[in-house]
């Protein structure tokens, strides 16, 4: 547990307790699985009472899914706002990139690993997780789709089925080597080439002629 205070207390500027709190249960998590963690372990890790912690998030449950659900709104709030510009294409590769971002994190990929490994015994982890990520990610994309289609950029006729394809076409095999440990770590380049086949893919698919 020595490891999670270490990590938990790594920052270079004060953070409120909250935000403490779930630094400090997400490196807890991390070490000893979400079976294994208690509240009073994250409590010494961010160095507050557990009474603290309680006044945050009223159950590990609460805690857990805090984490991932303003984890994903972090990454991915943005997607479907107009931010992206009118170039479809621009847009559809800012939602790569950040896909990646995510991806990419030793964090990203290691809460993943965490919510796969314990699904078995804990299957409303694997709930909250697909609630607080993947099917977030696909509801902002499929928005984001549909504001297209309204633009007259992209014929879609079902812009969630379409959202899958595109992330489906982003994640393949490059990722799969970095959820298995294939491959540590990708390179810009390996990254940017994926991402572009999978918006020129899209495109030749749906773009409006």
């Amino acid at each position: 547990m020595q490891k999670a205070t270490a990590i938990a207390t790594q920052s270079s500027a004060p953070e409120g307790k909250r935000a403490a709190v779930q630094r400090a249960a997400t490196a807890v998590f991390l070490e000893v699985g979400y079976g294994a963690a208690s509240m009073d372990a994250i409590a010494r890790a961010a160095g507050v009472s557990k009474a603290t912690v309680y006044a945050h998030f009223a159950s590990k449950d609460a805690l857990f899914a805090a984490i991932l659900a303003e984890g994903s709104r972090a990454r991915f709030g943005d997607i479907d706002s107009d931010d992206a510009g009118a170039d479809i294409a621009d847009g559809l590769r800012s939602i790569g990139r950040k896909f990646f971002d995510m991806a990419l994190s030793k964090g990203g990929i290691a809460i993943y690993r965490l919510v796969v490994a314990e699904a078995a015994r804990f299957p409303e982890r694997g709930r909250a997780f697909y609630e607080s990520a993947p099917l977030v990610l696909r509801d902002s994309v499929a928005r984001f789709v549909g504001r297209a289609v309204e633009r007259g950029q992209l014929a879609v006729a079902d812009p969630h089925l379409a959202a899958d394809q595109f992330v489906g076409m982003i994640k393949g095999d490059l990722y799969v080597r970095l959820l298995l440990g294939v491959t540590d770590e990708a390179s810009p380049e390996e990254v940017e080439q994926v991402i572009e086949q999978a918006v020129q893919t899209f495109l030749a698919a749906f773009r409006r002629r």
